[in-house]
């Protein structure tokens, strides 16, 4: 089976989340908090975006936001834990913050979609290959205790390059929507360029390509 692309459930299931980080990035503390990796001059024209703009921003073929995939063998031995029965892993907080609630829901959007587009989590996320099989069976019962461990992993992407989150901004405020059709489109070629492109299905499984 040949994957085509980015499917519009993946790219809505994006942006909500890319939506949601925005709104953890330019709550009253973000600067306090470090702002994610972010200058406080780009927190600052976050926080002017309307609501349209908001959702241009957070359209985009790629997740505004790093968990530090690139740790393969730290997530790894994240994800192999299991949950026991009476474990607190399976209680949420109750001092659960915003950012904890992100990371918990971000988290559940990837296994799903780690289980349905295997490629599509990998390439949108940044996730290695290898994780993306360990992120599918992530136990959810255990959603809030490693939200609570990754929360200093989360990073706003590229948060050093303000020329590139300026031109974001920029074009999220232009008039117009930006077009699905060509995100989807430079997914297939970032998809292509990683040998993801080519898959087969069998057994109710996604294989590599032989």
């Amino acid at each position: 089976m040949t994957m085509q692309g980015i499917s519009e459930r993946a790219m809505r299931e994006l942006a909500g989340v890319n939506a949601a980080f925005i709104s953890v990035v330019t709550m009253d503390d973000a600067e306090r908090r470090g702002g994610f990796g972010l200058a406080d001059e780009i927190i600052s024209r976050l926080r002017l975006l309307d609501d349209e703009s908001r959702r241009r921003m957070a359209y985009r073929p790629f997740a505004l936001f790093t968990l530090n995939f690139r740790d393969s063998a730290g997530w790894k031995q994240l994800v192999e834990q299991r949950v026991h029965d009476g474990d607190a892993a399976q209680y949420w907080p109750d001092d659960a913050s915003r950012v904890h609630q992100f990371l918990a829901v971000t988290l559940a959007a990837v296994r799903e979609l780690a289980e349905r587009e295997p490629p599509s989590a990998s390439v949108l996320f940044g996730i290695p290959p290898v994780l993306v099989d360990g992120l599918r069976d992530l136990d959810i019962g255990r959603l809030p205790a490693v939200a609570t461990k990754i929360k200093p992993w989360l990073k706003a992407r590229c948060a050093t390059r303000h020329d590139w989150w300026s031109r974001m901004i920029v074009t999220s405020c232009a008039q117009g929507v930006e077009c699905p059709c060509r995100h989807r489109g430079l997914h297939t070629s970032l998809m292509r360029a990683l040998g993801l492109d080519q898959v087969r299905v069998k057994g109710g499984r996604l294989c590599r390509r032989l």
